[in-house]
C-alpha cells in the first residue's frame, strides 16, 4: 500500500536542503513509522524544478506547480499528482498538516490538525489580508477561524495533536464534527535504557536552553527579553538559543558582546544530546502551539521546564507539578526562571516529574500505536 504525505516543503525548493522544524520531524516520522508497517511512503512538495530524492525511507517528490499564484491552487497541484501515483482502491492520501489540504471526498484521505494557527493575535495575521493596517482587530480573527474552520473540514478523517483546537473548534459550530477525528498527542524519542544526568542540577552556571524556531509567535523576543534581565540578576547562568529563521539577527545582535550566550542549531535526531547538557528549558510561545515537540524532549530529557500557558502545552504540564505555566508576558516570565535558577530542590522535583509525564503519556512507540490503529482503520475504508 502506499502512503501519499502532501505538504509545502521537507526539502527547499530546489530539493537540496532538508528544512527543520516540528512538522518535519512530526512527518519523518510518520514516514518511518509507514515503512515499519511495510507500507511505501512518498513526500509531495512544491517545487522550483520537479525532482525525486530519496531520503532513508522515504521518497520526495518535487511537483514543478502551474504558474499560478494562489497558495490554494499549489495544494491543488500536489493533490492532483497525488491522485496520479495511487491506486485509488486502497491506497491512503494524508495532508501533512490540515492547511495544505483541498476539499475532498476521497474516503481514504486524512489531514493533521497540528495546534496551530486558530489562537494567533490578529498583529499576525494582518499580513494574509493584503498587509492592509487599518483592518479591525476582531475582523482578522473572525477571518482566521473561518479559514481554520475550512481546513478542518477539507476532509473527513482528521488526527488533532491536542485537546485545544478541538475544544475551540466546537465552540465554533452548532452541530458535532462530521466523520472520524482521532486525538494523538506528539512523542518524544527516548533512546531504550535512556537516564539523564540529574547530577547536572547541583553543578553551575545553569544553562538556560531556548530550542525553537526563531519567529516572534514562538516567543524569540520575549525570551531575548527575559535573558536579558536574567543575565543583570544572575552570574552562574547562561543561556542556549538553538534554531533558526528570521528574528536570528535580532538574537545575534542583542547578544553580541555576552560570552554567556551561545546561538547554535541542530537537527532533530541530537534534539537530547542538546537538552541533556542544559537545567532549564524555556518555550514561551505566545500562540500556534500543539502539544510540542521542543516540550516533550526538554521534559524527557531532565529539564525543569518552564512553558507559557498557551495552546497543547496545557495538556502536557501542571502548574509546579511537572512545570511551571505562565501567562505570555516577560514579567512572569522573569519570575519563574529566575525562582529555578536559585531553587535547586524545585528544579529538580520539576525534572523529574517531567521525566516520568514524558514517558508515561508521550512515549513515541505509544504514539506508532495509536498511529497504527488509525491507518488500518483507513485501510478498511
Amino acid at each position: 500500500m502506499k502512503v501519499a504525505i502532501l505538504y509545502y516543503g521537507l526539502l527547499d525548493a530546489d530539493g537540496q536542503k532538508q528544512l527543520i522544524g516540528g512538522i518535519e520531524t512530526y512527518l519523518l516520522n510518520l514516514a518511518k513509522l509507514i515503512v515499519e508497517r511495510g507500507d511505501e511512503p512518498i513526500l509531495l512538495q512544491p517545487a522550483a524544478m520537479a525532482f525525486e530524492k530519496q531520503m532513508g525511507h522515504l521518497k520526495v517528490i518535487g511537483v514543478e506547480p502551474n504558474r499560478r499564484r494562489l497558495r490554494r491552487n499549489i495544494r491543488k497541484d500536489l493533490y492532483k499528482a497525488a491522485l496520479s501515483l495511487i491506486d485509488k482502491s486502497k491506497d491512503i492520501i494524508i495532508f501533512g498538516a490540515d492547511h495544505a489540504s483541498v476539499r475532498t471526498d476521497y474516503p481514504r484521505a486524512l489531514s493533521i490538525q497540528h495546534g496551530v494557527a486558530w489562537d494567533l493575535p490578529a498583529r499576525f495575521l494582518r499580513g494574509r489580508l493584503g498587509k492592509i493596517p487599518f483592518i479591525p482587530d476582531g475582523v482578522c480573527k473572525s477571518y482566521n477561524a473561518y479559514r481554520c474552520y475550512s481546513y478542518f473540514n477539507n476532509c473527513s478523517n482528521r488526527v488533532c495533536v491536542d485537546y485545544n483546537f478541538l475544544n475551540w473548534y466546537r465552540t465554533q459550530v452548532a452541530d458535532i464534527p462530521r466523520g472520524n477525528i482521532w486525538v494523538i498527542p506528539n512523542f518524544v524519542d527516548i533512546p531504550t535504557g535512556y537516564q539523564p544526568d540529574m547530577e547536572r542540577h547541583h553543578r553551575k552556571p545553569v544553562s538556560i536552553m531556548f530550542a525553537r524556531r526563531f519567529v516572534e509567535y514562538r516567543g524569540t523576543r520575549l525570551m531575548l527579553q527575559a535573558a536579558k534581565k536574567l543575565l543583570e540578576m544572575h552570574e552562574d547562568i547562561e543561556f542556549v538559543f538553538a534554531g533558526e529563521g528570521p528574528d536570528l539577527s535580532i538574537i545575534t545582535e542583542a547578544f553580541e558582546n555576552e560570552a554567556r550566550v551561545s546561538i547554535e542549531k541542530y537537527l532533530c535526531d541530537q534534539a537530547i544530546e542538546k537538552h541533556e547538557r542544559c537545567h532549564i528549558a524555556a518555550i514561551p510561545s505566545l500562540a500556534s502551539e500543539g502539544t510540542s515537540l521542543s516540550l516533550a524532549e526538554a521534559m524527557a530529557t531532565g529539564c525543569a521546564v518552564v512553558a507559557t500557558n498557551v495552546g497543547g502545552m496545557t495538556n502536557m504540564v501542571i502548574h509546579e507539578y511537572n512545570g511551571y505555566l505562565v501567562n505570555p508576558n516577560v514579567d512572569e516570565l522573569i519570575s519563574a526562571l529566575s525562582t529555578l535558577i536559585s531553587d535547586v530542590d524545585m528544579r529538580i522535583k520539576l525534572a523529574k516529574n517531567a521525566m516520568t509525564t514524558a514517558r508515561d503519556a508521550f512515549y513515541l512507540n505509544r504514539w506508532k500505536s495509536r498511529w497504527s490503529d488509525v491507518l488500518e482503520r483507513l485501510q478498511r475504508i
